[in-house]
Order: structure tokens, then sequence, then C-alpha cells
């Protein structure tokens, strides 16, 4: 019962996210994405930006990681997740956040791609497939023996 709740929260969790990014997160680059010939000198309230970034980010792995918990309910995956997680925040979210602030027009293609793997999920998302492997595997070789 528990388990299908954290499923549930972790998959109810992304979608609203994701629904509501624009009235959620402060993203004075929003206006950028859609219009190829927007100024790209905007006027940028940084502890805002870098706040949300934080925010949107903690909150989609936060709920990735309920959605883990909800499938496999082990503690080593869990500890595994959650060292994606502080590596995604420790490491990849300040390298997106320096490169988006003061280096947007020239790495523009790649911090496009670095932004849907940093504020998106993904990496946690790819865990999943990676543990339903690793615990069939587990079970096949207990089987085995």
């Amino acid at each position: 019962m528990y388990n299908r709740l954290a499923v549930f929260g972790g998959i109810v969790g992304l979608i609203l996210v994701y629904v509501f990014q624009l009235q959620l997160f402060y993203d004075p680059f929003q206006v950028i994405i859609p219009n190829n010939v927007a100024d790209l000198n905007l006027e940028i309230n940084t502890s805002a930006y870098i706040l949300s970034k934080v925010l949107r980010y903690i909150l989609n792995d936060g709920f990735a990681l309920l959605l883990i918990w909800g499938l496999f309910g082990n503690k080593r995956y869990m500890r595994f997740a959650m060292l994606v997680f502080l590596l995604g925040l420790v490491v990849l979210l300040p390298l997106y956040l320096v490169l988006t602030l003061h280096y947007y027009a020239s790495a523009y293609a790649f911090l496009n791609h670095l932004h849907r793997l940093v504020l998106n999920p993904v990496l946690m998302m790819l865990l999943i497939p990676a543990f339903y492997y690793q615990r069939r595997s587990t079970n096949n070789l207990v089987e085995h023996k």
C-alpha cells in the first residue's frame, strides 16, 4: 500500500513540477528558447535564478527518489540514488549555473542538453531500469544456485 502511494506521489509530483514550471520557477531564459532572435543581454536576478534552479532540482529528484523507493523499497538502491542526487547537486548543477549565467550565448547548444540532464530527473529515471535489471539478475542468480 505504501509502495503504491509512493509511486503515485512520485509520478504526480513530477507531472506537477513539469506542468507548473513556468509559474513556479524564475527563468528569464524562457523567452530565448522559443524565439531565436531574442536579446541575449537579459536582466537577470541571479539569486532568484539560482534559488529557483536549486529548488527545481531538489523537487524533481526528490519526487524521482520517492518513485524509486516505491518501486524497489531497497535501502542499497536508495543510497546509490542519493549519491547520484548529491553528485548532481554538488557537481552538475553548479556547472550548469556557472555556464548559464556567464556563457549562455556561446554555450547555448551544450546548455540545452545539460539542462535536460540536470534539471529534469533524467539521471534518476535512468536508475529505474538499471535497478530493475540488477534485481532481476540477482533473482536469476539465486534461482540457479
